[in-house]
């Protein structure tokens, strides 16, 4: 393994369990604005769903205000004026936020260890770029990151453009690679590109990741060392329905996930990461 001088980094639940945040600040979220507006749970849900698919993305930002919900209880006001209206559902989402977005195990520790041994490390996520950057920061390991590769930014970010524009000023772009709508998991050539880009043939390259179906074959696919981040793997079910209820897959997205689930049946991991990130370091053979 000393020839693996590139490790990529999968984000959400294999660096931090981005379930056992997001499901509950969403929740938050949606229990405040149905107590503000007096609406129907159930019916703001599926607004939500609608939004979701719309923009393909579970976390489009400030999805809430897109709702048919919302924009007949607050018809004939700017969007700047219903996101006031509704600061309590979103201040509700970021209070949960504080307390629930944390490092798993051994991440913070591994991800320096790693640096110092000289292992370049790229971080990879289908995440699009203000929420794949919000987390590196808030959890303070972007500097960790020589390139960070994330889906292309949403068309539409804050309903006020003077937030969004300041916000988007201290993102350091040169450390950005956005990667198109359709360059999804389990895809190798969006490793392989990630491989170009770095000047690193994919026999130096390993790849770590919490899923079979999508990291694991795709890392297959493209000849990279695969790691499975097992340890990412464990989510409350009820947490996980929640996430079902409002995901902006489309029907013929979730019949490819089921493909996927039973050629990935037949995939071996390379190396397993089963107790913490910690154990990547032995993968990498780092002492």
């Amino acid at each position: 393994m000393r020839n693996k001088r590139l490790l990529v980094c999968d984000l959400d639940n294999t660096l931090y369990d981005w379930v056992g945040y997001f499901v509950p600040s969403f929740n938050a979220m949606v229990d405040t604005a149905v107590s503000t507006m007096g609406c129907d749970r159930e019916k703001l849900l599926d607004d939500l769903r609608v939004v979701h698919q719309r923009h393909h993305d579970s976390e489009h930002p400030f999805a809430l205000l897109e709702t048919e919900t919302v924009k007949r209880r607050y018809a004939g006001m700017s969007l700047r004026d219903m996101a006031e209206a509704l600061d309590p559902a979103f201040h509700a989402f970021n209070s949960m936020r504080k307390k629930t977005l944390h490092l798993n195990p051994g991440v913070r520790e591994g991800l320096e260890m790693l640096s110092r041994a000289g292992t370049i490390l790229v971080a990879h996520t289908e995440s699009k770029l203000y929420g794949a950057y919000d987390r590196l920061t808030r959890l303070d390991i972007l500097r960790h990151f020589k390139t960070v590769y994330c889906r292309e930014r949403p068309s539409s970010v804050h309903p006020n453009p003077d937030v969004s524009m300041a916000w988007f000023r201290r993102i350091p772009m040169q450390k950005i690679t956005e990667l198109a709508h359709h360059q999804s998991k389990p895809d190798p050539d969006i490793l392989l590109e990630i491989c170009f880009k770095e000047g690193m043939l994919p026999e130096n390259t390993a790849y770590v990741g919490d899923s079979i179906a999508r990291d694991v074959l795709m890392a297959k696919r493209a000849g990279v060392f695969s790691i499975w981040a097992e340890y990412g793997t464990h989510h409350d079910p009820s947490l996980y329905a929640d996430l079902v209820r409002v995901s902006h897959w489309t029907l013929d997205e979730v019949a490819r996930e089921k493909r996927l689930n039973v050629e990935a049946k037949s995939i071996r991991p390379d190396f397993i990461a089963s107790t913490s990130f910690n154990d990547v370091l032995a993968a990498m053979e780092v002492a």
